[in-house]
C-alpha cells in the first residue's frame, strides 16, 4: 500500500490521537510536490496528481459530512482545518470548519475564519465566497444550529445536490502547464473556445463560462462540480503551449458516478487549434450520443490566435474585449470568423453601454460590418442577430429585436447572455414575467456570474416580488462586495419600494464600487430628498422635469409615476403631450437618466401611473400600442387596471 493510500484509509480513523496524526499528514502538501520527469512522463505525473487530489478531496468530504452528521465537531474541526493548511481556498472544507465552530460556541472564531477566507478569495481569485460559506456563517450569525446531515452518504461518495433531469455540462478552465504564469490567458481562452464549440455544435444544457471557470484546482471535483452547479457532467483538461506547437489534454466525466466517460490527448500546430476544438466537441457530442454538425473554422495564424485570446481576456477596466487587438488578427486572417464575431459584440457593447455616445455612430458602423462579416463566413452564427437586437432603437423596433432575439434562442437555447437579451427585450414591452423566466435560466446556466445574479434581481423587483428580491440583492453584495452594478442596482429598488433603511445599508456598505461610485452617490442623495415625501418635494420633482422639458423635449419615465404618487397625475400627463419622443426612434439615444430603458414604465412602482387611461398615451407615443395591437402579445399590466386596456391601446395605435 502507498503512502497514499494510507492517507485515504487513516481519514477513516476513529482514534482521536490518530486523527491529529492524519491532520498533520493532509496539510504535507500536493503529492510528490517538486517532482518534474521528462518527456511524456511529467504528463502523467500531472494527470496523477490531479486524479489523486481530487479523489482525496472527495474522501475528505464523505468522512466530514459523516462525522457532522454525528455531532464529532472536534474532528471536523482538526480535519477541515488540516486540509485548509493544504489549500487554504477549499470552500466547501472552509465551511465545514465555521459550522464545527459555530456548533462549539466559537461564534467569534467562525466570523474570523469567514473574514480571513473571503479576504483571500478576493486577493487571490477576485472573487467572493459562494453559497456554501454564506450559509455556514449565516447559521452563526442567527445563533442556530448548522443542519446536520440525517443519512451519511452511500457509497464513500460526497453529498451532493440533486442531480437536474436535463443533462448540463459544466466547461472547467483548463489547467495552464506552460511553465508560465503568464499563459493563464492563453489557457483559459482555449478553454473558452472549446466551451463555445461544444455550445454550438451539441444540443446540451451549458453551464456559463462565468460560474466553472470560478472553479479551478481542488475545487474541479466531480462533487463540487456538481454542487455548485448542478451539472450532470464536466469536461476538464490541461493546456501546454511550447512555441508554435501545443498539447491539450480533455477527459468527461460523469459527475454522479464520476466515470471518466472519454479522455485523450491532442498535439497540434497553433494553427490548427481551432479544428482541434471541433474534434474535442465532436468527441464529447459523440460520448454523450449528442447530434453534432461541425463548424469547420479551419486554419488560423499562430499570431492572430494569441492577439484574439489576448483581446477577448476578462479585464475589469473595459466592457467588452479590445477591438484594436481583434482588428491586428484579422488584419493578418480576415477570414476568421470568430474573430469577427468578436468585433461586431465588443462594438455593441461599447455602441450601447460605452461612456461616450457621441461615438455610437462609428461603433455601430464596426459592429454592422464586422456582422456582416461574420454571417458571410459563418452562416450559423448568431451574434449578428444578438448584436442588432442591443443596438436597436428603443422605441418602434420591438417586433424587429423580438425577432432577432428569438434567432438567438432557436440556434442557441442555452447561452445565458442570449438569455439576459432576451430579458432585455421582453422587459421593454411590458412581459415582466417573461424576463424573469429568461433571468432564470440564465441563472441556471450561470449560477456564480454578478450579472445575470443581478438581472435577476431586477426582474423580481420589476414583478413586484420585492422580498425575494431583497434576500438575493443582501446575499449579492456580501458574496461581490466591489460588484458596483449590483451595488446601485439594489440601491435603485429599495429607493423604488422606499425601503430607506436599505438604501442607507446599501449605501455605506464597504467595497470599491468602481466606475459605479459617482452614481450611488447621486442615488443616495435623491433618496436623502424622495424620503421626506412632503407637497414641496412633488413640486421640487415637477420643476426638474420641466427644466429637463425644457433642455432635452423628453422627460424621466419613472418619475411620471412618482409625480402621480404625490397626486400631481394631471402635471405628469401634461409633460407626456409636451415631450418629444422621436429621438427615442433612432439608434443611440438613449433614456433620459436615471431610466435605462422603457421598461421603467412596467415596474411595480409604477401602478399609479398605468391606473390612469391616459398611461396609454404615453405608450401610443412611445410606439408600444402599434406592437401590441399588431402583434396580440399583450403586457402582464393589461389586467391589473381597471379600464379596458386592450380596447384603448387598439384605438390609441389606429390613431
Amino acid at each position: 500500500m502507498t503512502d497514499t493510500d494510507m492517507l485515504l484509509a487513516d481519514l477513516q480513523t476513529e482514534d482521536p490521537e490518530r486523527l491529529a496524526g492524519v491532520a498533520t499528514h493532509l496539510a504535507s502538501g500536493p503529492l510528490l510536490e517538486g517532482m518534474d520527469l521528462p518527456g511524456p512522463f511529467q504528463d502523467w505525473l500531472d494527470q496523477a496528481r490531479g486524479a489523486w487530489e481530487s479523489g482525496l478531496l472527495d474522501e475528505l468530504s464523505r468522512r466530514l459530512a459523516v462525522l457532522e452528521a454525528e455531532g464529532r465537531w472536534e474532528a471536523v474541526r482538526l480535519l477541515s482545518e488540516g486540509y485548509l493548511r493544504r489549500d487554504p481556498l477549499q470552500e466547501s472544507v472552509a465551511a465545514a470548519a465555521i459550522r464545527s465552530d459555530v456548533a462549539s460556541g466559537r461564534a467569534a472564531a467562525a466570523q474570523r475564519r469567514y473574514l480571513a477566507i473571503r479576504q483571500a478569495l478576493s486577493e487571490d481569485l477576485g472573487v467572493a465566497p459562494g453559497p456554501e460559506l454564506e450559509r455556514a456563517i449565516g447559521a452563526g450569525a442567527q445563533d442556530a444550529p448548522p443542519p446536520a446531515l440525517a443519512t451519511p452518504p452511500a457509497a464513500g461518495r460526497p453529498a451532493m445536490a440533486p442531480q437536474p433531469a436535463e443533462p448540463t455540462l459544466a466547461v472547467l478552465a483548463f489547467e495552464n502547464q506552460s511553465g508560465d504564469p503568464g499563459f493563464l490567458y492563453f489557457s483559459d481562452g482555449i478553454s473558452e473556445e472549446i466551451l463555445h464549440a461544444v455550445s454550438q455544435t451539441t444540443p446540451l444544457k451549458i453551464i456559463g463560462r462565468s460560474s466553472s471557470f470560478l472553479l479551478r484546482g481542488a475545487e474541479k471535483s466531480a462533487a463540487n462540480v456538481a454542487a455548485r452547479l448542478g451539472a450532470t457532467h464536466l469536461l476538464d483538461g490541461s493546456v501546454r503551449r511550447s512555441g508554435e506547437r501545443v498539447r491539450i489534454t480533455a477527459q468527461l466525466v460523469e459527475c454522479a458516478s464520476q466515470t471518466v466517460l472519454w479522455s485523450d490527448r491532442f498535439d497540434r500546430e497553433l494553427s490548427d487549434v481551432f479544428a482541434l476544438h471541433d474534434d474535442i466537441a465532436q468527441a464529447v457530442a459523440g460520448a454523450l450520443k449528442s447530434r453534432f454538425a461541425p463548424r469547420g473554422i479551419g486554419a488560423v495564424d499562430p499570431v492572430a490566435l494569441d492577439l484574439y485570446l489576448r483581446a477577448r481576456e476578462l479585464r475589469p477596466d473595459r466592457l467588452g474585449y479590445d477591438s484594436a487587438l481583434l482588428v491586428q488578427a484579422l488584419d493578418r486572417v480576415p477570414d476568421f470568423a470568430s474573430g469577427w464575431e468578436a468585433l461586431a459584440y465588443s462594438e455593441a457593447v461599447e455602441a450601447r453601454y460605452g461612456f461616450d455616445p457621441s461615438r455610437f455612430g462609428d461603433h455601430l458602423a464596426r459592429m454592422e460590418a464586422a456582422a456582416e462579416r461574420a454571417l458571410a463566413l459563418d452562416p450559423e452564427t448568431v451574434t449578428p442577430f444578438r448584436v442588432r437586437a442591443m443596438t436597436a432603437p428603443l422605441c418602434g423596433a420591438y417586433a424587429e429585436s423580438e425577432r432577432l432575439i428569438n434567432l438567438c434562442l432557436a440556434r442557441r437555447a442555452n447561452d445565458p447572455l442570449d438569455l439576459i437579451h432576451a430579458g432585455g427585450v421582453a422587459s421593454s414591452v411590458g412581459h415582466n414575467q417573461l424576463a424573469l423566466a429568461y433571468a432564470e435560466r440564465a441563472c441556471e446556466l450561470d449560477p456564480l456570474d454578478q450579472v445575470t445574479f443581478s438581472v435577476h434581481a431586477i426582474y423580481l423587483v420589476a414583478a413586484g416580488r420585492w422580498s425575494e428580491a431583497r434576500r438575493q440583492f443582501d446575499l449579492g453584495i456580501r458574496r461581490w462586495p466591489d460588484g458596483g452594478f449590483l451595488r446601485s442596482s439594489a440601491i435603485v429598488s429599495a429607493i423604488q419600494t422606499e425601503d430607506w433603511d436599505l438604501v442607507d445599508l446599501w449605501t455605506r456598505a464597504s467595497g470599491d464600487a468602481g466606475i459605479y461610485a459617482g452614481w450611488i452617490e447621486s442615488l443616495a442623495a435623491h433618496a436623502r430628498e424622495a424620503r421626506m415625501s412632503t407637497p414641496a418635494l412633488g413640486a421640487q420633482f415637477l420643476a426638474g422635469q420641466k427644466a429637463l422639458l425644457e433642455s432635452t423635449g423628453l422627460v424621466t419615465l419613472s418619475h411620471l409615476g412618482r409625480l402621480c404618487h404625490y397626486g400631481l397625475a394631471d402635471d405628469a400627463f401634461a409633460l407626456v403631450e409636451a415631450a418629444d419622443f422621436s429621438p427615442y426612434f433612432l439608434r443611440g439615444t438613449r433614456c433620459a437618466p436615471p431610466d435605462v430603458g422603457i421598461s421603467a414604465l412596467f415596474c411595480f412602482d409604477q401602478k399609479a401611473l398605468r391606473a390612469d387611461p391616459r398611461f396609454l398615451r404615453l405608450c401610443a407615443k412611445l410606439g408600444l400600442c402599434e406592437y401590441w395591437a399588431t402583434s396580440g402579445k399583450w403586457p402582464d399590466c393589461a389586467d391589473e387596471v381597471d379600464y379596458d386596456f386592450r380596447a384603448l391601446a387598439i384605438s390609441m395605435a389606429s390613431h
